[in-house]
C-alpha cells in the first residue's frame, strides 16, 4: 500500500489503539495469513476479499475499520483481487470466492466462517455476528462445530495447499 505511516492520532481520554486492517500484498502472505502465522492457535483472523472497482466493498472497508476497533484480539486482513494467482477468478473460486465484499474468518488454520454480505449496514451486521458467535464458543463447542463441518473446512484445507506454489 502506499499510504505514508503517520502516528495514531489520540484525544487524550483514549488508549492507544494499534487495531488496524492489515493489507495482504502477495498470494504468499494471503495463505500465512489464512495458515494464522503470527497468531495464537484459538485466535481469529478475518480476511476481507474485495475488488477495486466495487462500490459496496469501499464502503464495506471504512466499516471493517470500525468493527476492527471492537474486536482488539481480532486479527483483520483485507486482500484485493488483483493481488491472486492469475487467473485471479479462478484462484478467488478455489478458495469459495464467489461475489464482494467476501469475508472468511480462520482459526488455528481451519477456516470456519465464509460469507459474502451484500451492502455495507449488512456487513457490519454480519461480520458483528459471526465474530460474536465464534468468540463465545468454548473449546467443546469448537470441537463439535469442526466436526461437523469437517468436509468444508477440508476442501477449504486442499484448496489452499493447492495454491501453495
Amino acid at each position: 500500500s502506499n499510504d505514508v505511516f503517520s502516528p495514531p492520532v489520540t484525544d487524550t481520554n483514549s488508549v492507544v489503539d494499534s487495531t488496524q486492517v492489515a493489507e495482504i500484498a502477495s498470494m504468499q502472505e494471503l495463505l500465512d495469513t489464512m495458515n494464522g502465522q503470527g497468531h495464537d492457535d484459538d485466535g481469529l483472523t478475518l480476511v476481507k476479499y474485495y475488488a477495486n472497482y466495487c462500490k459496496i466493498c469501499q464502503r464495506a472497508s471504512i466499516q471493517l475499520k470500525k468493527v476492527a476497533k471492537e474486536y482488539p484480539n481480532v486479527q483483520f486482513a483485507k486482500v484485493e483481487q488483483g493481488v491472486m494467482t492469475q487467473p485471479s477468478a479462478e484462484t478467488l473460486r478455489t478458495l469459495g470466492v464467489r461475489k464482494f465484499p467476501f469475508v472468511q474468518i480462520y482459526r488455528g488454520g481451519k477456516c470456519v466462517a465464509s460469507f459474502s454480505t451484500g451492502p455495507s449496514h449488512i456487513f457490519v451486521k454480519k461480520v458483528r455476528d459471526t465474530l460474536d458467535m465464534c468468540l463465545d464458543r468454548t473449546p467443546e463447542d469448537w470441537d463439535a462445530f469442526v466436526n461437523q463441518f469437517y468436509a468444508e473446512i477440508e476442501e477449504n484445507t486442499q484448496a489452499r495447499r493447492s495454491l501453495e506454489r
